[in-house]
């Protein structure tokens, strides 16, 4: 049994906001590793869940698109969706508009998937924030705003 070790108090501003990020990073690692603990859900790298979540969040994307969004380099996108289409959690479908290239949208297996990951995840942080919406949202809106800098 671990003893939760209390951090050392920042000395200055950017320490503090270094610490900040290392508990974003630890969080993560966290939540990745309760995501592969359920018995219920296929196995995932970071890269396959990231590509997998963007196809869920925005149907009808197309792969550039997807690559481009989450900065991925070409060969690692094209190799975490080729395990996507072989695992059958997505599939392509030909873009009315464009010929050269597809469409991605997840399958119902791969929803799934994603339910049972997310209701995982819900709990998870249930258990530390609570019910108080004013912290969700708190958390939420810094996260968005990093997700979103360019």
């Amino acid at each position: 049994m671990s003893r939760a070790v209390a951090p050392a108090p920042a000395t200055d501003h950017s320490s503090a906001l270094a610490d900040l990020a290392d508990a974003i990073m630890h969080a993560a690692r966290l939540i990745r590793s309760w995501d592969q603990s359920a018995e219920t859900v296929v196995p995932l790298s970071t890269v396959e869940a990231a590509v997998l979540e963007y196809v869920d969040r925005h149907p009808g994307c197309r792969p550039s698109d997807v690559a481009r969004e989450l900065r991925m380099r070409t060969s690692n996108f094209s190799a975490a969706l080729r395990v996507l289409e072989k695992q059958e959690f997505v599939e392509r479908s030909d873009d009315p508009s464009d010929r050269r290239t597809a469409n991605l949208a997840v399958t119902a297996l791969a929803k799934r998937n994603i339910d049972v990951i997310r209701s995982r995840r819900a709990a998870l942080l249930a258990a530390a924030l609570g019910d108080d919406r004013s912290r969700i949202d708190g958390a939420r809106e810094l996260l968005d705003q990093l997700r979103h800098r360019e």
